[in-house]
């Protein structure tokens, strides 16, 4: 048997057409509601965050002749910066716009592709939660974790139209190999999920615990079984090391600095090789480790030697993933990157709740599965660990909810099921199983008891003011002027990169120290001083949102800076308004 607590259900991931059909249909209603909701900004390629129109930036760059082993953004603090962004996460979107744009013209093929990309990743995420889910707790489960994919925030913003991305497939590979993983043992599921795991940490190491989790995970059943777990080991050790040398000889890209660890570089590739050796000779030293102490043994000294040597080799991996970010843009800029703050510096209660919500549940309902003996153990862990991995990372990093989230169906659907067997109060049994383990219901209902509790008089809705200065209005106004180079604080520089043909200074990418350091100097410095920071850069134009520098302290302690100038509505010496119809943004040229 497969465990203690093996049940009748079938160990395979039994795909079915009918699965690939009922996730195109929900893929495609979401994606349709989402586009009609979204569509004034969307229409306009208006993408909803900086991270997603850079990434459009970049791969109109590739379309445009740029060498496909050249990163760097040459728009972005002239003469260019090194952007940490893997190729393989361009491949979908830019094959719809390279097909597409001889029939319907550039402008429509792009915008059918970052409707349809996230789609298109949308559909196996469904499929692979259906498979998890019926691996889990029967066939009435897969129909469930579809449904509840469908309404799975904050996991489902990841394939919302225009979000191009690589989180998006980051967490398709995360969720392929933890199917893998939930499997009956043997070499081919452990291939497939060594190799998974590959391709995700080549993407971007912002799954790196997750991938540690489903990487231990393996290592344990090693430990339990022994013998029986050898070949699921060694498929792991193969793939894993494999794919990764692949990625070396093929999609290495022309800069690949040894002093980073901050994305795919000789750091983190050899980082992951050492894990694949370890595992490796795990899996060999199989036959010689009778009792699971000594496997236990074997796995305690062979891991941390493995991060040992990379720590050793690749010292900078030890400040890992900033180390190389000035001191004071960790304190000012990363400090207010939402996704890179803990869930704790969140200040709206249902954000909080939305967010963390979920995720938590999920948790606590795998865990008292595996305790109550309603689950087979093994099958339930891997997405279980994957799970619990984020909700913790979210207390260091908000980002870690966006690689569980999408998870959470298989292991929540098994609530609904329990509902569904219910003696007593089934009704309402049910009606709390569906809201408890759909993500949206943990964003709806918080939003609706904070307003049921606020004045009688409802309050206008909240608009970011860097929102307002996005509107679609601005950017044909903005790029009407000659190309030059434009000195825009970070909330508003990633659109002047997408939306316009103009250059930027500083930017919202740890890589950019030189380029965002003179943005700040140049806002916060006195005029006199700020001027020559224009001058060092030959900017042309500076731009600025009245909502720029509202974080923290920063403008308060710089009270004679341009920034505190623009703040007062004055124009600082040496620039000269330039006039935008129906805007909030403030625009101004640099006069010679």
């Amino acid at each position: 048997m497969f465990s203690p607590f093996a049940t009748s259900r079938s160990s395979g991931p039994q795909f079915r057409f009918a699965d690939l059909a009922l996730a195109t249909l929900i893929a495609a209603v979401m994606t349709l509601a989402w586009t009609i909701t979204a569509w004034p900004d969307l229409s306009r390629l208006i993408l909803p965050t900086a991270d997603d129109i850079v990434r459009l930036a970049q791969i109109r760059d590739w379309l445009n002749g740029q060498a496909f082993d050249d990163w760097t953004q040459y728009r972005m603090a002239p003469p260019g910066a090194d952007m940490h962004w893997s190729r393989l996460a361009d491949f979908v979107p830019a094959a719809i716009i390279a097909l597409l744009t001889p029939l319907v013209g550039q402008a429509r093929a792009e915008l059918i592709a970052v409707i349809a990309g996230p789609a298109l990743l949308f559909v196996p995420m469904i499929c692979l939660n259906m498979a998890m889910a019926r691996r889990l707790w029967g066939a009435e489960a897969g129909i469930i974790a579809a449904l509840l994919t469908a309404v799975a925030y904050p996991g489902t913003t990841l394939f919302a139209p225009g979000r191009i991305d690589h989180h998006g497939i980051q967490a398709v590979c995360v969720g392929l190999a933890a199917l893998a993983m939930m499997q009956s043992p043997g070499w081919r599921w452990g291939a497939v999920a060594g190799a998974a795991a590959a391709v995700s940490l080549m993407i971007g190491l912002e799954t790196v615990p997750q991938i540690a989790m489903l990487l231990g995970c393996a290592v344990l059943f090693w430990v339990v079984a022994g013998e029986a777990e050898r070949m699921r080991l060694a498929g792991v050790a193969g793939a894993l090391a494999g794919v990764t040398l692949l990625f070396v000889v093929t999609m290495r890209p022309r800069y690949w600095p040894a002093e980073l660890c901050d994305a795919f570089t000789p750091a983190s590739a050899s980082a992951i090789l050492c894990a694949a050796l370890a595992l490796a000779g795990m899996a060999a030293l199989t036959g010689r480790l009778r009792d699971w102490r000594w496997r236990l043994g074997a796995a305690t000294l062979l891991g941390p030697a493995a991060l040992a040597l990379t720590l050793t080799v690749y010292p900078g991996c030890r400040s890992f993933p900033y180390g190389a970010v000035d001191p004071f843009l960790r304190a000012y800029f990363l400090a207010y990157i939402e996704e890179a703050v803990s869930i704790l510096q969140q200040n709206e209660i249902p954000r909080i709740v939305s967010l963390i919500g979920p995720v938590a549940v999920a948790s606590v309902v795998g865990v008292a599965m595996i305790v109550r003996r309603a689950v087979d153990w093994r099958a339930m862990l891997p997405v279980l660990l994957v799970v619990a991995i984020s909700t913790a990372v979210m207390f260091v990093q908000l980002r870690g909810v966006f690689i569980g989230g999408p998870l959470i169906p298989p292991i929540l659907a098994g609530l609904v099921i329990a509902a569904r067997r219910a003696r007593r109060l089934k009704v309402l049994a049910l009606a709390g199983g569906w809201i408890a383990s759909a993500g949206i219901a943990y964003l709806a209902v918080p939003l609706q008891i904070e307003r049921f509790f606020a004045e009688a008089a409802p309050a206008a809705p909240m608009i970011s003011p860097q929102r307002e200065c996005r509107t679609e209005d601005v950017w044909p106004q903005v790029g009407a002027y000659p190309a030059g180079t434009v000195m825009t604080p970070i909330n508003m520089a990633a659109y002047f990169l997408g939306m316009t043909h103009h250059s930027i200074i500083g930017s919202g990418y740890h890589r950019n120290n030189r380029g965002t350091l003179a943005m700040y100097r140049y806002f916060l410095s006195p005029p006199g001083q700020a001027s020559a920071v224009l001058k060092e850069w030959n900017v042309d134009y500076v731009a600025f949102c009245p909502g720029d520098f509202t974080e923290g302290d920063i403008v308060d302690r710089h009270p004679d800076s341009v920034a505190a100038m623009l703040h007062a509505g004055k124009t600082p010496p040496g620039l000269e308004p330039i006039p935008l119809r129906h805007a909030r943004l403030r625009f101004y040229r640099v006069m010679r």
